[in-house]
């Protein structure tokens, strides 16, 4: 079992460094109809805008999306991490096999029910060989809302329930989880959400201690223009070659609202046809991000 593994990675690993073509999962070459980069950078904007390489990733897609395998790079680590996913004809996702270097790491199985929503998940971690497989139930009530019945296994055996219920706006704002009794409740949170429909702070019940603590989401309170979808509004095309050059630009003329001082977290994206920036501070010590993606469109 562990020789094939070894062939199967080494035949997914010779394509991808030669050749934008074509590419392979599994024992199947695929051609590329599109090639994705992404590049991801922390940046400072001030005076001028300065930029920091966290990450590079590229997604080599098949005709149909049939398949997509995932490279990433990471900036300050020589492994190289793959993953190579399987779509259906509806394009949703089967299976997805991943790779660190010459080692399988991990094998994920998805099954779905006629409306497309997943009612199976099976996840193998191939390195410490455990096991985690869900299965979900779905149940609309008579008030239209909809609760999501979850059933969780570790290694084969039972380990917990979980039930999410939804608002007509699809907003998730109760779960309970129960041990493998179904009975006991392990912990009940609860979703609060502002007016613009971000979640602003959540709210879990502890039964063994009769405790309720109440967590904050960062940005919770921030108004809703910090949060916008916009075209590109610049001229210039992105390649690899300009990205820079199109960052900084892009990150100029939008510079008074990306320092909007009511904006204490933000998520900016910018898009057209072939291009992706997507402009906000993370929950780690509020750091600005750029993730800029652009399609490099392959012809025959």
């Amino acid at each position: 079992m562990k020789l094939f593994f070894l062939a199967f990675f080494l035949v997914v690993n010779s394509t991808i460094s030669f050749s934008q073509s074509t590419f392979k999962c599994g024992w199947t070459t695929f051609k590329t109809s599109t090639l994705v980069h992404e590049y991801t950078y922390s940046y400072t904007l001030q005076d001028s805008v300065k930029f920091f390489l966290a990450d590079s990733v590229k997604y080599f897609i098949a005709p149909d999306s049939q398949a997509i395998l995932k490279v990433e790079y990471p900036f300050h680590d020589k492994i190289t991490y793959k993953t190579a996913s399987y779509l259906n004809d509806k394009k949703k996702v089967t299976k997805c096999e991943e790779y660190k270097d010459n080692l399988v790491t991990g094998v994920k199985d998805y099954k779905y029910d006629d409306k497309g929503r997943v009612i199976y998940e099976l996840d193998e971690n191939k390195v410490i060989n455990r096991t985690y497989k869900k299965t979900f139930e779905y149940v609309t009530e008579k008030n239209g809302e909809q609760v999501i019945k979850e059933v969780s296994y570790f290694n084969g055996a039972l380990e917990f329930y979980t039930r999410s219920y939804f608002n007509k706006n699809n907003q998730k704002y109760k779960e309970i989880r129960l041990n493998d009794n179904n009975k006991d409740i392990v912990h009940e949170e609860k979703f609060i959400y502002n007016a613009a429909g971000k979640l602003k702070s959540r709210s879990v019940y502890f039964p063994e201690w009769k405790v309720t603590k109440n967590f904050p989401e960062a940005g919770g309170d921030d108004p809703d223009k910090c949060f916008k979808t916009n075209p590109v509004n610049i001229s210039d095309k992105p390649s690899a070659a300009t990205k820079i050059g199109f960052m900084r630009k892009l990150l100029t003329k939008n510079k008074s609202i990306l320092l909007d001082p009511d904006c204490h977290e933000f998520s900016y994206r910018f898009y057209n046809s072939d291009c992706e920036v997507i402009v906000s501070t993370t929950k780690i010590n509020n750091i600005k991000q750029v993730i800029f993606r652009f399609k490099e469109r392959m012809h025959y």
